[in-house]
């Protein structure tokens, strides 16, 4: 993303911070070659980006500070290791492949809609599908597919009788429909309409007469 956030020593911090799991400003200051008064100064400006969080004596790299390692590194091993470090954090089942596309649809999304990196949390992917599923259906297959997975993990779902889940909503009619689910016919999507749904309603309802 062609935006000046970080200045490079703190670039460089964060790209250290993505290959170690937790460290302290001394040992980073070893590491870095960076004066420790400087990567202290560096680590708290960091923090108050929420992009890392202190732990104990030392500090460690937030899902956010994760994203960010992605979009604005330069070093495609820095930039693969956040991703995979991110696919943990998010504790996302699909493949790494599937959410790099997600983010790199997200990118996009975030210049068309001209929307500030910085504006979004990330730590959560509650942020990112609050942000994209109003408009999920400009998405590719793909990356339609990673919101569904993220959704099913976070949403309570049903269980309809052929075994397939859905994370249930109504139409403005008042029509039931599966706002993402994994079927057994055709896989995790969203905005899935079926028979089955409308049936397993109606049961219910006449359950409760």
């Amino acid at each position: 993303m062609a935006i000046k956030i970080l200045d490079d020593r703190e670039m460089e911090v964060l790209e250290l911070l993505v290959t170690l799991s937790y460290v302290t400003s001394y040992k980073l200051s070893k590491i870095s070659e960076i004066p420790t008064a400087s990567v202290w100064r560096i680590l708290i400006r960091l923090k108050s980006l929420n992009l890392v969080a202190k732990q104990n004596k030392g500090f460690l790299i937030t899902p956010r500070g994760l994203v960010f390692a992605y979009y604005l590194s330069k070093k495609q091993s820095v930039r693969f290791q956040a991703l995979q470090r991110l696919k943990e954090a998010w504790k996302y089942d699909g493949s790494t492949e599937e959410l790099k596309g997600f983010l790199d649809a997200l990118s996009d999304f975030l210049k068309k809609y001209e929307i500030s990196l910085i504006s979004i949390c990330f730590n959560q992917p509650l942020s990112v599908i609050s942000l994209m599923l109003p408009r999920a259906k400009e998405l590719d297959e793909s990356s339609q597919r990673v919101l569904a997975r993220f959704m099913m993990k976070m949403f309570p779902t049903v269980t309809l009788p052929n075994g397939c889940k859905a994370i249930i909503s109504f139409d403005e009619n008042g029509e039931p429909y599966a706002l993402a689910t994994d079927c057994k016919e055709e896989g995790v999507h969203i905005f899935h309409r079926c028979s089955l749904i409308s049936k397993y309603f109606k049961t219910v309802e006449a359950k409760k007469q």
